[in-house]
C-alpha cells in the first residue's frame, strides 16, 4: 500500500513537473521578446533577400499592443537607420482613408453616395452621363486614370492626334512636379476629359476619380479635406505620425526615397511631387498608424454596415484561379470593394490595401475576425514581395500567439 502511494506520489510529481516544463516553453515561446525576435528575422531576411533600402512593420490585435520594427536604412546616402517613427509614403493605401471618410459622411447624412457629383463639387463638370460617389469609391464611375503616354503616342494615327497627347503629357509632367495646396486645382489635368465607359457598367482603377472623390466630400462636409480628414480619420484613430507629404516642408523622420532595380541595385527616386494626388496617394504614415487606423477601422471607426458595404466586391469574378502571384497586390475589378482590395484568395474575410509610387511601397492587411492588422512600408519602389512578405509577418504573429485562421 505504502509502496503504490509512494508510486502515485512520484508520478504526479513527474507530471506536474513536466506539466511546468511545458507552460515555461510556451510562455518563453509566446513572449514579447520571441515574437519580436520572429519578426525582425524575418525583416532581416526579406532585406537581404530583395535589396530594398529599409523595412518597417507593426503587426497587432490590440491598439495598446502593437509590434514595430524597423530594420535598414532611412537614407542609404547619409546611412541613417531607419526608426519605428520613420515617415514613409503610403501610396495608394490612401484610398481606404478617403473612402472611410465619405462613407462617414453618408453615415451622418452629410452625403448622399447616389445623388451626382456635382451636387457637392460644382468644379468638375457634368459629363455624358451622370457619376456618383458610390461610383467612385468602387473604382466604377468611369474616370481615366494615368496614361501610357509613350504607347499612345507610338500609336497615333495623324499628327494632330500626336500633338494633342503630346501636349497633355507635357501638361501631366508639370502637375507631377507642382506644389498643390488645396484639391480643386489638381482636377484640371482631367476634368474636361470624356468618360472612358458609362459609370456604372464597367470597372477602372483611377486615381483620378479619387482626386474628384476629395473634392465631393470637401463640398459635403463643408471644410477643407485635410482638416476633415484629421477630423474624421487621423485623430480618432490615434494617427499621430501622418501628415500630407509635403515637398516643400522640412518635415522630421521623412525617409528618403529610391527605386530598386531588377538587379537589386538602387538608384534615387524619379521627382514627385504627390501633393496633386493627396486623396489618392499622398501621405506620409509610419506602419504603427497605419494598424492604428486599421484597429479603429474594424471597432468604433465606421459601423458595422458600412465595414460589410465596403468589403462587397462591385465586379462580377473574372479568374477563378487560385495562383497566387506578385500582380494579386495589384487591385483588380472583382477583388476590390469600396476603397478597400479583398485579399479571400489567401483567407476568407481578409482585406487591405496596398499603394507603390515613386520613392516608397507599403501595405496595409486587416483580418477582421480576428482583429489582426499588419503593415509594411519602404522606401522605395520596386519590391514586387510585399504581400507575401506582410503575410509571412501576419502568420509569425498568429502562430506565437496562437490566434486562430
Amino acid at each position: 500500500m505504502c509502496r503504490r502511494s509512494s508510486e502515485n506520489l512520484f508520478l504526479f510529481f513527474k507530471s506536474a513537473l513536466l506539466l511546468c516544463c511545458l507552460l515555461s516553453r510556451i510562455g518563453e515561446a509566446s513572449s514579447p521578446e520571441s515574437i519580436y525576435q520572429a519578426l525582425k528575422d524575418a525583416a532581416q531576411q526579406e532585406l537581404a533577400n530583395t535589396g530594398t533600402p529599409s523595412l518597417q512593420i507593426a503587426v497587432a490585435s490590440d491598439a495598446s499592443k502593437i509590434m514595430s520594427i524597423a530594420v535598414g536604412l532611412a537614407d542609404v546616402e547619409n546611412l541613417v537607420p531607419a526608426k519605428n517613427d520613420t515617415k514613409y509614403r503610403t501610396a495608394s493605401v490612401a484610398k481606404w482613408f478617403t473612402a472611410s471618410a465619405a462613407l462617414l459622411l453618408s453615415e451622418k447624412g452629410n452625403l448622399d453616395l447616389d445623388a451626382p457629383v456635382q451636387k457637392y463639387c460644382s468644379d468638375y463638370p457634368v459629363k455624358h452621363w451622370p457619376i456618383t460617389t458610390r461610383q467612385l469609391v468602387s473604382h466604377t464611375a468611369g474616370v481615366r486614370h494615368y496614361i501610357d503616354f509613350e504607347a499612345e503616342i507610338r500609336k497615333a494615327t495623324s499628327k494632330s492626334v500626336k500633338a494633342a497627347l503630346e501636349k497633355q503629357q507635357l501638361l501631366e509632367q508639370v502637375s507631377e512636379v507642382t506644389r498643390y495646396t488645396d484639391v480643386i486645382a489638381p482636377l484640371n489635368s482631367f476634368k474636361n476629359d470624356p468618360l472612358m465607359f458609362e459609370p456604372g457598367t464597367d470597372w477602372l482603377y483611377s486615381s483620378f476619380g479619387y482626386r474628384l472623390l476629395a473634392c465631393v466630400v470637401q463640398g459635403a462636409a463643408k471644410q477643407t479635406y485635410t482638416s476633415l480628414m484629421e477630423a474624421l480619420i487621423f485623430t480618432p484613430s490615434g494617427m499621430t505620425h501622418t501628415q500630407a507629404d509635403d515637398a516643400w516642408t522640412i518635415i522630421s523622420e521623412r525617409s528618403a526615397g529610391y527605386h530598386l532595380n531588377r538587379d537589386r541595385s538602387l538608384r534615387n527616386a524619379d521627382l514627385r511631387d504627390v501633393s496633386e494626388n493627396l486623396p489618392a496617394g499622398g501621405y506620409l504614415s509610419t506602419a504603427t498608424d497605419l494598424v492604428k487606423f486599421a484597429l479603429a477601422y474594424n471597432s468604433t471607426l465606421v459601423s458595422p454596415k458600412t465595414r460589410k458595404l465596403m468589403s462587397e466586391s462591385q465586379h462580377a469574378p473574372l479568374d477563378n484561379s487560385q495562383e497566387k502571384t506578385w500582380r494579386d497586390a495589384i487591385p483588380q475589378a472583382d477583388k476590390y470593394g469600396y476603397g478597400l482590395m479583398l485579399f479571400s484568395k489567401y483567407e476568407p474575410g481578409l482585406i487591405g490595401h496596398t499603394g507603390r509610387q515613386a520613392g516608397g511601397s507599403a501595405i496595409l492587411l486587416l483580418q477582421p475576425n480576428t482583429g489582426v492588422a499588419v503593415a509594411v512600408m519602404t522606401n522605395a519602389k520596386g519590391w514586387n514581395g510585399f504581400l507575401p512578405f506582410a503575410l509571412k509577418i501576419k502568420s509569425i504573429f498568429e502562430k506565437y500567439l496562437e490566434i486562430p485562421r
